[in-house]
């Protein structure tokens, strides 16, 4: 079968044999460590490195926007040409007794938490401070269908 195979051919299967049995050698070889640093794996220091230390995560300031599990509950809405969120200032229009939710339960809102009260803007439902009319909260106007 060796005959069989060309010049080029019989010099690979040589060198391949000659590769396979030098590293097959290095493996087993006591004296000299230099051949045998190829398949060797890489060693791992014993001693541990400090754990480098993270620098604390920046203080927001603004609060961050409460995560709710109601998929109704709104980040922001648009009213009047403009983009609302949680602590923004609704126009006084909105702050009066013809836009408040006095039967809140009816539409299937949360309570209101003392010092405030639902305002129907935008297509949405929104809880104000009674004081100032800063957004609180905000749902979808579909929570009606619920």
């Amino acid at each position: 079968m060796f005959n069989s195979l060309s010049s080029t051919a019989k010099a690979l299967v040589v060198g391949l044999t000659v590769s396979f049995l030098t590293v097959s050698c290095a493996d087993h070889h006591d004296t000299d460590d230099s051949e045998t640093t190829v398949n060797q794996p890489a060693t791992v220091p014993d001693v541990q490195q400090p754990a480098v230390e993270q620098p604390a995560p920046a203080v927001p300031s603004e609060p961050e926007a409460k995560k709710f599990n109601d998929p109704l509950e709104l980040a922001s809405f648009t009213g009047d040409f403009k983009q609302y969120q949680a602590g923004d200032t609704v126009p006084a229009m909105y702050r009066t007794a013809q836009y408040t939710i006095s039967k809140w339960q009816l539409r299937k809102l949360p309570a209101p938490s003392a010092g405030s009260h639902w305002t129907y803007f935008g297509g949405s439902y929104v809880l104000i401070t009674d004081a100032e009319g800063k957004i609180l909260r905000m749902f979808s106007g579909e929570i009606i269908y619920r």
